[in-house]
């Protein structure tokens, strides 16, 4: 399909990316323009930075990559799965179906120089914050969608922030457009069914073991506790594209108290929400099980499919608002309202 035309009105760009099938990367959000500094001295961030992991694939890389970098004041680590680099669409659909899908032409300069400004003007958290964090980095050498040059360039945005030892950047599996897993999904060089490969690669224990030193191996098939549905109505705000519903693993270490507990957030692809693959996401991409040893509470917020949005998926180009991809855009205040939620132990109330 011909990328749309100009001369339609952003909403209509939006209809016709959404439209595309997941192959088109499109994404979806909210914006928000809630100052998410306005409650962080509610909260100890230096302890937070020590709990809270975020991870993501396709749409939900970027959105993983794009909290990582607005909120690094608060990140540990981020991993992100066939994605490209922070503010990589820079709010064009042209570009978004363009270099950051096909890798052609995609230049990490001005994207450094966005970082930079932002950072400097308070509207994401300071680059010294975020060369504090790890970011783990996954290309699929069979991935038809994403290109290995947007996943090279993730890897050269974060080069110039953070040290190397502080970077694992993984391209050595020869899997197709999907969170890799040891045994659960699609075989591995496939793109299709729930966007789970089975490729003999546990990416969940991978990037935990680079966040976390010292992890208990993964539980088995006897989990101490079970996946649950959460009311997030109350943590984030109305009218964002996030669900009021999503899920949520609580080990039983961590079910009368969080405070002794770490956090990690995990962001679905396009057609990987509840609404496409119930909780199939949630439960089979192997977080639950290291969760569970580990004494880790793991929550996945679920994107609404909708007119605009007819694929699920998170925003990473801008059509909820041009600050999209800052501390105040609506999905990653509501990230922050999360984080937030976690800190005062409120997520189980």
């Amino acid at each position: 399909m011909p990328l749309p035309n100009s001369s339609l009105t952003y909403r209509t760009l939006a209809f016709l990316c959404c439209a595309l099938a997941v192959s088109s990367g499109c994404e979806k959000t909210m914006t928000n323009s809630a100052d998410d500094n306005t409650t962080r001295t509610e909260m100890d961030i230096d302890d937070m930075r020590s709990k809270v992991t975020l991870s993501g694939i396709s749409s939900g890389g970027y959105m993983a990559v794009q909290t990582h970098v607005a909120l690094a004041d608060r990140i540990r680590g981020a991993a992100a799965i066939a994605a490209g680099p922070y503010h990589c669409a820079e709010g064009s659909v042209t570009k978004a179906l363009g270099p950051c899908l096909k890798g052609d032409g995609l230049s990490v300069a001005p994207l450094l120089s966005f970082a930079r400004e932002n950072a400097g003007a308070g509207k994401i958290a300071s680059l010294d914050a975020l060369a504090k964090t790890r970011a783990w980095v996954y290309q699929g050498s069979a991935d038809a969608v994403v290109s290995p040059a947007a996943g090279q360039a993730l890897a050269d945005f974060y080069a110039a922030f953070l040290p190397a030892d502080n970077i694992r950047y993984v391209t050595s599996i020869a899997s197709g457009h999907g969170w890799p897993t040891e045994a659960t999904g699609v075989p591995c060089p496939e793109t299709g069914g729930d966007f789970i490969n089975a490729c003999g690669f546990d990416a969940a224990g991978e990037f935990l073991n680079f966040f976390y030193d010292g992890l208990k191996a993964p539980a088995g098939s006897g989990l101490s506790s079970s996946l649950q549905e959460i009311d997030l109505s109350g943590t984030i705000a109305s009218g964002s594209a996030i669900s009021d519903s999503g899920f949520m693993y609580v080990p039983t270490t961590c079910a009368t108290s969080m405070d002794d507990c770490n956090l990690h957030i995990a962001f679905h692809g396009c057609r990987q929400g509840a609404e496409f693959v119930e909780d199939r996401f949630a439960s089979q991409v192997g977080l639950n099980e290291w969760a569970d040893s580990n004494n880790m509470v793991v929550v996945y917020p679920q994107i609404e499919k909708s007119l605009l949005n007819p694929q699920g998926c998170w925003d990473w180009w801008g059509y909820s608002g041009s600050d999209y991809d800052l501390a105040s855009g609506e999905q990653v205040a509501a990230v922050n309202s999360i984080i937030e939620a976690f800190a005062r132990d409120e997520l189980l109330r």
